[in-house]
């Protein structure tokens, strides 16, 4: 399996299903937000956590993906994914037109749980709480968490810190936090490992894995660089 990321909750996963290669995008964002999103990438599957300028560029992503955008369990070329209704503490305080939300009500968000190749993801969107009991128990067990970290309308260094105590996943990959170009205002990775102490870090592009590579003991922080 291969993980990259592309600022942001957006991320490329390639998994292979048998024969056939998946690839999954997450939550593909606008130029407005400051970043330009790639013009190439391509999915077999498209996950969309929350309907912002962050998350919300369907178009963007080519190839006729499957989207799911919605609570439920879905099965797609043999990868399975479980979405979770988990609504953030934050309300809505602007409204796009066609957005259908109303000015005070809490903003939606989903947090996807993936499996593929005898392995559990988790994407926690846009969160900005600490995760309730009948939530953890509906995410199971994850191998690779992918949590926002840089506060703001996301979760600090220290809520996160909160939930990768609650889920106790074997690989923890930061997103949504200060990226150069970015209009908005997050506290860096940086920020985030400090909260850790000791801890194993590693960065890189690309992260390449199998289920034998996962770590046995001690959890893994990969920062994953654009």
């Amino acid at each position: 399996m291969n993980i990259t990321w592309n600022g942001f909750s957006s991320f490329e996963i390639e998994t292979k299903t048998g024969v056939s290669e998946v690839r999954i995008v997450t939550d593909p964002y606008q130029n407005t937000t400051g970043l330009r999103f790639p013009r190439t990438v391509s999915a077999e599957i498209l996950l969309q956590t929350h309907d912002e300028d962050d998350a919300n560029n369907q178009e963007a992503v080519l190839g006729s993906p499957y989207v799911i955008d919605l609570p439920g369990e879905f099965e797609v070329k043999n990868v399975f994914v479980f979405g979770i209704q988990a609504s953030c503490k934050r309300e809505v305080t602007s409204l796009r037109q066609g957005s259908g939300w109303q000015a005070g009500k809490r903003v939606s968000n989903l947090i996807f749980r993936i499996e593929a190749e005898g392995m559990c993801l988790a994407h926690l969107g846009a969160l900005d709480r600490a995760l309730t009991d009948e939530e953890l128990q509906e995410l199971g067990n994850v191998d690779v968490l992918m949590i926002p970290v840089g506060g703001g309308r996301v979760m600090n260094a220290g809520v996160a810190a909160e939930v990768i105590s609650q889920i106790e996943p074997r690989v923890v990959i930061p997103m949504t936090h200060a990226v150069a170009g970015a209009t908005e205002a997050l506290a860096t990775v940086d920020a985030f490992c400090k909260s850790f102490g000791a801890c194993r870090r590693e960065e890189m592009n690309k992260y390449k894995f199998t289920q034998k590579d996962l770590p046995e003991e001690e959890m893994v922080i990969v920062n994953l660089t654009r």
